[in-house]
């Protein structure tokens, strides 16, 4: 089972705030926002499932300038895992996968970031899941805001992780089958900011 995650961050302007380097600090707006999901698997033939967290919190510092400052923290509530169906709901919830009772959040923190010379980002930080922290650094492309006035940008990542790595050992079933699960998981991230103030 490959899984492929997307997130998408809409910064709101109406939260701005000043890092003490001189970025523009802002707070991600749930309401214009999404954290999703899709799962793919095999039994006698492909399967895939769409899922999302209603439930996330998060900042970003960037200055368009200095893009090497960049600094991401996004936190998810793992108990708003909606798949869209009450039994798979809980099948996520459970200890087979992110086991909510012990593990209410995953969180990724970015601890540094070096432009490359293609003009990409690499972005170096910690992502924990079911309390299990792995440092990785994160290919980001930044791309110029389709804004007209030009401000803002749009980060975007796709990168690998070991599932096993982080205890997501589960076998779920579908339709009386159990899936084949493999343990690469590709994960997508794009993270849209609002206006940059100064």
């Amino acid at each position: 089972m490959k899984v492929l995650v997307t997130l998408v961050f809409a910064v709101a302007t109406a939260s701005v705030a000043h890092a003490d380097d001189g970025q523009s600090l802002y707070t991600v707006n749930q309401s214009q926002s999404s954290v999703g999901f899709t799962i793919h698997g095999s039994m006698i033939f492909r399967v895939s499932r769409d899922g999302l967290f209603k439930n996330f919190t998060g900042e970003l510092a960037y200055d368009p300038a200095q893009p090497a400052n960049t600094h991401v923290d996004l936190t998810v509530y793992t108990g708003s895992v909606d798949m869209h169906n009450r039994e798979h709901d809980q099948l996520m919830k459970s200890g087979e996968f992110f086991d909510v009772e012990h593990f209410p959040t995953m969180h990724f923190l970015s601890s540094s970031a070096e432009v490359r010379p293609d003009g990409t980002l690499a972005m170096t930080g910690d992502l924990t899941i079911r309390g299990v922290t792995k440092t990785m650094t994160i290919p980001v492309r930044l791309k110029p805001s389709a804004r007209p006035d030009g401000t803002g940008a749009v980060f975007e990542a796709t990168f690998p992780i070991d599932r096993t790595d982080f205890g997501l050992n589960g076998n779920p079933g579908w339709g009386g089958f159990t899936l084949k699960i493999a343990k690469d998981v590709q994960i997508h991230l794009a993270i849209a900011t609002a206006v940059i103030t100064r």
